[in-house]
C-alpha cells in the first residue's frame, strides 16, 4: 500500500512539473526591441504628384512608449505603443493600430495588409 502512494506523489510531482514547465515556455517574448528610435515606412510607396499631401505610411517608435504614426497621409498623431510577442499596438486619441512583427526590420498593419520597413 505504502509504494502506490509514493508513487501516486511521483506521478503528482511529475505532472505540476510538466505544467510549470509548459506555462513557462508558453510566456511570450517580444520580437522586437525598440533600445533607440526607430522609423519604419511604407514598403513600395509610389507617390502621386496630382495628390500632394499622399505620404505613404509611417511609424516612430521612441523607447519611452511615445509612437507617431502617420496611416497614409501627411499628418502623424502621437500615441502611446505595446509590444506583446510579435504584435504592436499603437494607441492615439483617434484610434488603435495593430501591427505585426514580421521580422527586425518589417513589419505589417493588420487592417490593411501595408508593409512598413525600417530606415536605414
Amino acid at each position: 500500500m505504502k509504494s502506490k502512494i509514493i508513487s501516486l506523489k511521483q506521478i503528482t510531482s511529475s505532472i505540476f512539473i510538466i505544467a510549470f514547465l509548459l506555462v513557462l515556455s508558453a510566456c511570450k517574448k517580444d520580437q522586437l526591441t525598440i533600445d533607440q528610435e526607430k522609423r519604419f515606412s511604407e514598403v513600395d510607396f509610389k507617390f502621386d504628384p496630382s495628390f500632394p499631401y499622399s505620404g505613404g505610411w509611417g511609424l516612430t517608435l521612441k523607447p519611452d512608449g511615445i509612437a507617431d504614426i502617420a496611416p497614409g497621409g501627411d499628418i502623424y498623431y502621437r500615441g502611446t505603443y505595446k509590444i506583446s510577442g510579435k504584435n504592436i499596438t499603437v494607441s492615439t486619441d483617434q484610434t488603435k493600430f495593430r501591427f505585426e512583427i514580421l521580422s527586425d526590420t518589417e513589419i505589417k498593419e493588420k487592417q490593411y495588409g501595408t508593409r512598413l520597413r525600417l530606415e536605414p
